[in-house]
């Protein structure tokens, strides 16, 4: 099996694939400087693509094999960079032994130890660690990003180079330098997409939760709320289920905002969010918002109306009981709290919201004074 490629059409591939690599690290980097460990990672990948072309200029002379430390530092700070980006630790630890042996090895050649294709193999094999744990950081259980596309499309590209450095391998000595540099000007186009995929894709992330969720809280929104309500109520409409909404107010907020300032007020919803949070986990199927202000709403799908009162006589509890710390004093919290049922009290979402708040604001009014009469003598004897 050979590769026939003229080396004007090799070099011609290097050129063309450092200069588009090395645009795009730097767009990435122009656009996005603010982003974590970017940095790192671009230069770790301009130096790997600059790696790639000095191989390509240096492919017929004795100086080929000059380019694997620069390739190898290149993905090491690559690596710093992904860890760093995918929010763990900028630390190389043990991998900064590739960039030892690779020196050793190139020492072994010059000295006449290791011919260049048996020096070429043992670099692939160097490689190999290194592209599959920069695989690894990206899927990473502990990352602080959870979709799965742009992740999925950056682990597949690193296991396609890996394998087809595996594959070239395999090949005889005349073939293995044409096709390994073809490798490398594919990973030189593909992997700065695949960051510029991952990228763009967090920013769609970080958008659609500034959009849904309540950044005091970390709950839903009023939007994300409202929508969350209405996937649930398709969903238990179609499968015959129950739907409860319960609305939670807390009383007296903006006389507590007046007496103990902002700050106090936020971390009384602060904890309330919290507590809510923490109901809600052992519930079933169920999501938790702050509608207005003071106000929260949890919809619960599935849940029998005996264990929905249970849950609001624990929400209840759970906010009377507590305490929030000001300066020198501290405050408790009071609730009004109610529920509304889909297909009892409305079969829409807007409905629902609508009769929670009317039956809120209902409970928030003062019960009026019951005048009665004066016993008569007759009553009192």
């Amino acid at each position: 099996m050979g590769l026939i490629l003229s080396s004007s059409v090799i070099l011609s591939l290097a050129v063309v694939s450092c200069v588009v690599a090395t645009a795009q690290y730097a767009l990435l980097v122009r656009a996005h400087h603010s982003e974590r460990g970017l940095s790192t990672l671009a230069y770790g990948g301009a130096l790997h693509a600059l790696a790639t072309l000095g191989y390509a200029f240096a492919l017929n002379s004795a100086y080929n094999t000059a380019a694997a430390p620069f390739l190898i530092a290149g993905l090491l700070i690559l690596l710093a960079g992904t860890r760093r980006f995918f929010a763990r630790p900028a630390v190389l630890g043990h991998w900064a032994w590739s960039l030892l042996i690779s020196v050793l090895l190139l020492s072994g050649q010059w000295l006449g130890g290791l011919n260049p294709s048996q020096t070429w193999t043992l670099q692939c094999a160097i490689l190999l660690p290194l592209l599959l744990r920069i695989a690894y950081e990206a899927r990473h259980a502990d990352n602080d990003e959870h979709w799965r596309r742009p992740r999925q499309v950056l682990i597949l590209i690193w296991l396609g180079y890996a394998g087809m450095i595996l594959f070239l391998i395999c090949l005889p000595a005349d073939a293995f330098q044409h096709a390994l540099l073809i490798t490398l000007f594919i990973s030189n186009l593909a992997l700065p997409y695949s960051y510029h995929t991952t990228l763009s894709h967090r920013l769609h992330t970080r958008l659609i939760k500034l959009n849904r969720y309540d950044a005091l809280t970390g709950l839903f929104n009023r939007r994300g709320i409202e929508e969350y309500t209405v996937r649930e109520l398709r969903r238990t409409q179609k499968y015959r289920q129950s739907l409860a909404i319960i609305g939670v107010n807390i009383k007296q907020f903006h006389e507590i905002n007046q007496r103990y300032g902002f700050a106090a007020g936020d971390m009384a919803l602060k904890k309330v969010g919290r507590g809510l949070k923490s109901i809600a986990a052992t519930a079933y199927p169920s999501g938790i918002g702050r509608f207005t202000g003071n106000d929260f709403i949890l919809v619960l799908s599935n849940m029998p109306i005996q264990q929905v009162r249970n849950t609001m006589l624990e929400i209840e509890l759970a906010i009377n009981s507590l305490q929030i710390e000001h300066s020198d004093s501290s405050f408790h919290l009071g609730s009004v709290i109610d529920v509304v049922r889909a297909g009892v009290d409305g079969d829409n979402a807007n409905t629902l919201m609508m009769a929670l708040q009317a039956a809120i604001e209902q409970r928030k009014k003062p019960k009026p004074l019951i005048n009665k009469a004066p016993l008569s003598p007759a009553e009192v004897a």
